[in-house]
């Protein structure tokens, strides 16, 4: 994993979950807060290679959000505030969806045919899937691709 990307999730806000780098394992960990008991939790998270964070702009809404481009995913996933934040008509879907590192996570919807737009100003109708709970918007690399679109990772 890139330097850069490594102090990108350590300077993420608490909003957008307060990622730390384990000294230990070198992995990216991320701290959730347990508020019926006020203590903390340590959760791993697994990405087969997050590249980097890109700027997404949903076109109608105008809003946006900030996406993990990842490698060995294979489908748009964003959490269930910034869906809601963004204004997305989501049609109602109850799946787990098992990551590479054996963890789940429950997908609540789908948003079909999403118009979004990179600051490039490529842009297309995908679908997202929904997740519940404190997960990065992760994107499917073979978008950037599609789109012609090179990351500079040399920072």
């Amino acid at each position: 994993m890139s330097p850069k990307v490594i102090n990108q999730l350590e300077n993420m806000t608490a909003e957008e979950r307060n990622s730390i780098k384990s000294l230990d394992t070198k992995e990216i960990q991320t701290k959730l807060i347990n508020h019926h008991l006020g203590d903390y939790e340590q959760l791993k998270l697994h990405y087969a290679c997050p590249l980097g964070f890109m700027k997404v702009y949903f076109r109608e809404e105008g809003h946006e959000i900030m996406a993990l481009v990842d490698t060995g995913s294979e489908l748009y996933i964003i959490p269930e505030d910034s869906a809601i934040k963004s204004g997305l008509i989501t049609r109602c879907l109850n799946m787990n969806l098992r990551g590479i590192g054996g963890h789940c996570t429950s997908i609540v919807g789908v948003a079909e045919f999403s118009p979004i737009t990179l600051v490039t100003g490529a842009g297309r109708n995908i679908h997202l899937f929904v997740a519940r709970g404190a997960v990065h918007t992760v994107w499917e690399r073979p978008f950037l691709a599609y789109n012609n679109i090179r990351l500079d990772l040399s920072q």
